[in-house]
């Protein structure tokens, strides 16, 4: 079963062509059904958001028929009690038998009536209608009878009294002729009434309605957060001060979305809130049809197609291409490497020039002392002019030997050298070229360097190159400095700098890409292939350079690779 899916890992990890593939199938796959995803897309959210913004009208008018409900109960009733405290005569609001008739007919008149008192100026009940023994009660020291001294009428929060049952009062205020004197009609109403009015709200099985008054005290059961009288568990509610518009906002309940709507009741303390969680809104009708999804599939199909055929003949021309400049670049290479043999061979030539040359003397005079001379009488003679020749012969073999170390075949062969005596070797082979130029070479090489492991050769390479190119562009008698430091416990910086006219710098950034040079007769090969050369052995090269003063070339490498692969 995974053997397919473990085949088609290894292939995308390994094969750089069939990943490219793949890669661009996808990417361009994805890009060419953005147009389509985002038509179905945008369809989608704009009949979404037609069935949403409908279900908040349907809640905001719902609402606002559920408040003027509640008002017209509230001023119906401040409405009736205002004209029996106007329009009565006063013994009715002295005589228990005349105020119990007043009492009856309100009764019968408005649902809901508990009890009603007459209250004095000093907080006493006076009188009392109703199935509880209240009369003579002080209701001085109660919030609303300090705020009645103020107002003319009142509607209470809901609070459990003397009665202990949740209800709430109407409260209508008379003055009296005499000594600012007033009297206080006050009517009793449970609050069973409210909790039907607010009921009236068409909800599903997971939403509530409920009243709380501005200090968030619940003045109706609530299904989710409690009895009347409870404080409201909803600390995100923020009630602003209108009474006229419903406020509908999102929130999260529960660790889910839902929606939350208020709105004040007119001339209460009273605020009618509902939450909604069952979202009707999300169940969209299926506007899509079956013709719709097959065309969309149908679409899909067709665009991936014709992107995978025009990708797997794109990538393959371009795999041709780079198996083509492969080759032609390691043929560069070649020529590369060969030229800077040339170039040595031209060097070593005119070294090896001078020791034949003693060997061919030394050998001519051997030879006319052992025709015209005694052997015997030129012994001590001839030892020295062996001595002499065997001399120029270690020094051709030095010099043939530092030949064939630089151009063997250049694969990954790790050795342990210094790397101060690598550099002083590279010298050694264009020493000639050098002292004909008049050019100084200074060595500012750090002591006790410690060995460095990696490829001598390819290394020695990339120094020639970069040692050449300093000595091609610096003028006659100019200096090139070689320096050598251990920046950390692992890596050892060689800098190779010179006076030369320097790099312009709209070119420095391209002066490692191929077939790139600033000479007349370059290949733009040397440094790109050094470059190559030099990370793959785990180092990094840079360079600085500044017109008219001279280019640095900077070259880090790792003492040891192992550590650095550990790191």
């Amino acid at each position: 079963m995974f053997n397919p899916l473990r085949q088609f890992l290894t292939k995308l990890t390994e094969d750089r062509y069939f990943y490219l593939k793949f890669r661009l199938i996808l990417l361009n796959t994805f890009f060419a059904i953005i147009p389509l995803g985002i038509v179905v897309t945008i369809t989608y959210l704009w009949i979404y958001q037609i069935v949403h913004d409908e279900f908040r009208n349907n809640l905001k008018w719902q609402m606002q028929e559920t408040r003027h409900s509640l008002e017209f109960f509230i001023s119906e009733r401040i409405s009736a009690l205002k004209f029996i405290i106007s329009s009565y005569p006063e013994d009715y609001f002295t005589n228990e038998k005349k105020f119990y008739k007043i009492y009856s007919d309100f009764k019968r008149e408005f649902e809901g009536i508990v009890d009603m008192g007459i209250v004095n100026s000093k907080g006493i009940q006076t009188l009392y209608v109703g199935p509880y023994q209240l009369k003579g009660k002080d209701y001085s020291q109660t919030e609303w009878f300090k705020d009645m001294t103020l107002r003319t009428e009142y509607v209470t929060d809901v609070f459990l009294g003397y009665r202990k049952i949740p209800h709430f009062s109407i409260i209508i205020k008379k003055d009296l002729p005499s000594n600012s004197d007033f009297r206080l009609l006050r009517v009793s109403i449970n609050m069973d009434i409210l909790q039907r009015l607010v009921a009236n709200l068409e909800l599903g099985s997971q939403d509530d309605v409920f009243l709380i008054n501005r200090n968030k005290i619940l003045q109706t059961n609530s299904k989710l957060f409690g009895n009347a009288l409870e404080s409201l568990k909803l600390p995100f509610l923020n009630i602003e001060a209108d009474s006229k518009n419903i406020k509908i906002y999102d929130i999260e309940l529960n660790k889910k979305q839902a929606y939350i709507a208020y709105g004040t009741i007119k001339e209460t303390p009273w605020i009618l809130v509902t939450t909604i969680c069952s979202k009707p809104y999300e169940k969209i009708p299926s506007f899509f049809t079956k013709e719709v999804t097959l065309i969309s599939i149908f679409s899909i199909a067709l665009i991936f197609f014709v992107i995978t055929s025009s990708i797997n003949s794109l990538v393959n021309r371009v795999h041709k291409a780079d198996h083509e400049r492969e080759i032609a670049i390691a043929n560069a290479e070649h020529a590369d490497k060969l030229a800077s043999i040339g170039r040595l061979a031209a060097g070593v030539a005119h070294e090896i020039n001078n020791p034949l040359a003693i060997i061919n003397e030394k050998a001519g005079l051997m030879k006319d002392l052992l025709e015209y001379g005694d052997i015997s009488q030129n012994k001590e003679r001839f030892i020295q002019l062996i001595s002499s020749i065997q001399d120029s012969v270690t020094r051709c073999r030095t010099i043939t030997h530092r030949l064939l170390s630089f151009s063997k075949k250049i694969d990954k062969a790790r050795e342990d050298f210094y790397i101060n005596e690598a550099i002083q070797e590279v010298i050694g082979f264009i020493e000639k070229e050098i002292q004909a130029k008049g050019i100084k070479i200074v060595y500012d090489f750090e002591e006790n360097l410690p060995k460095i492991t990696t490829d001598k050769g390819q290394l020695q390479q990339v120094l020639l190159n970069i040692i050449n190119n300093a000595v091609d562009v610096v003028d006659i008698g100019g200096q090139i400095e070689i320096k050598t430091k251990l920046i950390d416990d692992n890596h050892i910086k060689i800098s190779i700098k010179d006076n030369g006219p320097g790099i312009p710098k709209d070119r420095l950034k391209h002066i490692f890409e191929p077939f790139y040079t600033t000479k007349k007769k370059g290949t733009g090969l040397g440094l790109y292939i050094s470059y190559g050369i030099i990370k793959k052995l785990g180092g990094d090269i840079k360079v600085m350079s500044e017109v008219g003063k001279g280019s640095i070339f900077s070259i880090e490498m790792p003492v040891n690779p192992e550590m650095e692969e550990i790191t």
